[in-house]
């Protein structure tokens, strides 16, 4: 079994975001009270994560840790005795995922590098003793081993490139806050720039950057609630998100309705596509934009024609957004472009009533009464 398989069929025994209704949630963040400094923060962070994971789960990470930190430390210094300063970099940001994501502020004042972002892992002397100096207490082995992993990949950046700043977006990683006290300790800034949806999720609690970058006060407001460090928080919307709809018009791509699907099972699909026949009673135009990763082909096209079928590699997703009247879906940053851009949206409480409601439950920013919903259409 590939290590990639064993972690998703480990994952299938946790709890997810939706299992756990928000307040439990809450009521065990809080019980974990103010963190002391940015490796406690961590340590919460990692604790939040934990609630959703069952006991023998935790245990083969514990384990299994207590083995592995070793043997990485010594294979990660052996790497590190020869490394050397290569070339100055200005800003290093993540590689991928991040050009759609970081904001003109950002983009506009440095210059920002991604080709340095995967360049190994190693660890100096001077690494171990700020390991040792704060992690070796009484801290879980899987939460130590993460973080000697997260510091080995940027004592690399840091060692071949001496960057003034390092961009990423990781406000879900437990290892956030720790990050931001090691990239201190060697004299750089670490950024965090919001990349995908966020709702009320312990997941997200505690963190601390720098600077933390979001598309909306709503979020703000949000993370604030999850505890994360309040001043970092800065404002931005990305170009991808607030698009020039008038710049991208394509009539080739149009419809009036576009429903953006997810990991739809069959019963879904089916359910969407009988949920939205009404357009075509009023004889309007609908295309369903697959997800390139979860989305299965073959299903769908056993509810609609080829013609009524968008693919994201011969239709990007600027095209796809501008063209259209309604953008239809359940939870995706999709339908937040689509609001930024002045385009109407309408969210899918028919499919995923249960789900419709629990969005408002947690915070989701378009669970609002100016947002019209598909069970008003029928």
């Amino acid at each position: 079994m590939r290590l990639l398989d064993f972690l998703f069929f480990i994952d299938k025994y946790n709890k997810h975001q939706f299992d756990i209704p928000f307040e439990k949630q809450a009521a065990y963040m809080l019980s974990l009270g103010t963190p002391k400094d940015d490796i406690d923060r961590s340590y919460k962070q990692f604790l939040c994560q934990e609630f959703f994971s069952p006991w023998w789960v935790r245990s083969i990470w514990f384990f299994t840790s207590c083995f592995a930190i070793l043997a990485v430390m010594v294979i990660l210094l052996w790497k590190g005795r020869k490394a050397k300063f290569m070339s100055h970099v200005n800003t290093i940001a993540e590689d991928k995922g991040m050009n759609e994501i970081i904001p003109i502020e950002l983009s506009s004042k440095y210059d920002i590098s991604h080709k340095e972002w995967n360049n190994g892992s190693l660890l100096s002397v001077a690494d171990l003793r700020y390991i040792g100096s704060r992690y070796f207490r009484l801290y879980q082995p899987y939460f130590v081993f993460k973080a000697i992993m997260q510091i080995a990949a940027y004592s690399a950046r840091i060692t071949k490139y001496q960057p003034e700043r390092i961009i990423t977006h990781a406000e879900f990683s437990f290892c956030s806050s720790l990050l931001t006290d090691y990239c201190h300790h060697r004299g750089v800034k670490l950024i965090n720039v919001q990349h995908g949806e966020k709702l009320l999720y312990i997941r997200d609690a505690f963190f601390r950057f720098d600077e933390c970058y979001v598309w909306d006060e709503h979020y703000v407001k949000m993370l604030i609630r999850l505890k994360a460090e309040p001043t970092q928080f800065k404002v931005a919307v990305p170009p991808s998100l607030k698009i020039d709809t008038t710049a991208y018009q394509n009539q080739s791509c149009y419809a009036d309705y576009k429903y953006y699907l997810a990991a739809d099972n069959e019963n879904e699909i089916k359910s969407i596509v009988e949920s939205m026949s009404f357009a075509k009673r009023k004889g309007k135009s609908v295309k369903y934009r697959i997800h390139p990763r979860y989305t299965d082909l073959n299903v769908l096209r056993k509810y609609v024609s080829e013609s009524e079928i968008e693919i994201p590699s011969e239709v990007n997703i600027l095209d796809s957004i501008s063209n259209l009247e309604y953008a239809v879906g359940s939870f995706t940053t999709v339908l937040v472009q689509a609001y930024l851009s002045g385009k109407k949206v309408l969210l899918n409480d028919v499919t995923f009533k249960k789900r419709f409601d629990q969005l408002k439950d947690y915070g989701y920013i378009l669970a609002k009464d100016d947002v019209e919903r598909l069970s008003q259409k029928q």
